[in-house]
């Protein structure tokens, strides 16, 4: 009997397809297999990041922190994809995070090459959430959402828990969601910037008002007062200039 082609099982999604046969769980120490430390995870935080990177250095406290806070609960991995340049520099910078790793030899690049790519990640750090049960892409916009968590507690897992109820996009649209370094929509970052930053609004209006102000006091005559008299060479219609 033939198969219904509509009907017909999607292939099985394998999470070893995506991040390798191996993942370090610790720095200086053998890889285990990828099925093993990622069995019974709902979702999986793939970290791009590396230690020449300044933004890269003050952003990973934040996601440690985040992590600690909500990984056990929510069954949530993060994923280091590191672009480190020797491999002294990965295991120091490595050797600070909590979480899993691509480990860190000629073997993997490949994988972290094939992430890269399908993602379009176009800079450091990018934080980007996939469903690791289904392979599915989530949210490229992760980066943004921790900061503005910002170590609360309770903030940090209703993310957690808005990133499990968000709909799912097949990976190879993942780059499609990508702008900009960070990945995220660049307005939504500013608007989520002020958000988390308050001071700056009132600093805006401030400045606003004080330009404002300074430009009606540099118009001819002031911008509240009456309009000067007219004398009486500019009365009679003569011409009141001096040559």
């Amino acid at each position: 009997m033939p198969t219904n082609k509509k009907n017909a099982a999607k292939p099985k999604f394998s999470i070893e397809t995506l991040l390798g046969p191996t993942l370090l769980a610790k720095a200086n120490e053998d890889a285990k297999p990828t099925k093993t430390l990622m069995q019974g995870k709902d979702l999986v935080a793939l970290y791009f990041s590396a230690s020449w990177c300044p933004p890269c250095k003050t952003f990973s406290p934040l996601l440690t922190d985040f992590y600690c806070e909500t990984a056990k609960e929510n069954k949530l991995e993060v994923v280091y994809v590191g672009h480190d340049k020797t491999y002294e520099s990965f295991a120091e910078y490595y050797g600070k995070m909590p979480w899993l790793s691509i480990p860190a030899e000629e073997g993997a690049l490949q994988v972290k090459r094939n992430l890269g790519e399908t993602l379009g990640v176009k800079g450091l750090p990018t934080l980007v959430v996939i469903d690791a049960k289904t392979g599915e892409f989530i949210t490229a916009s992760a980066r943004t959402d921790v900061e503005i968590a910002g170590g609360d507690k309770e903030k940090a897992n209703a993310t957690v828990k808005q990133w499990k109820a968000m709909e799912r996009k097949p990976l190879s649209e993942a780059a499609s969601y990508m702008d900009g370094p960070g990945g995220g929509n660049i307005l939504m970052k500013i608007v989520m910037f002020f958000a988390k930053n308050p001071i700056y609004v009132f600093a805006l209006l401030y400045f606003y008002r004080f330009a404002k102000k300074t430009w009606n006091e540099g118009l001819p005559g002031g911008a509240d007062d009456e309009p000067p008299e007219m004398g009486d060479e500019q009365a009679s219609g003569e011409d009141a200039s001096e040559f």
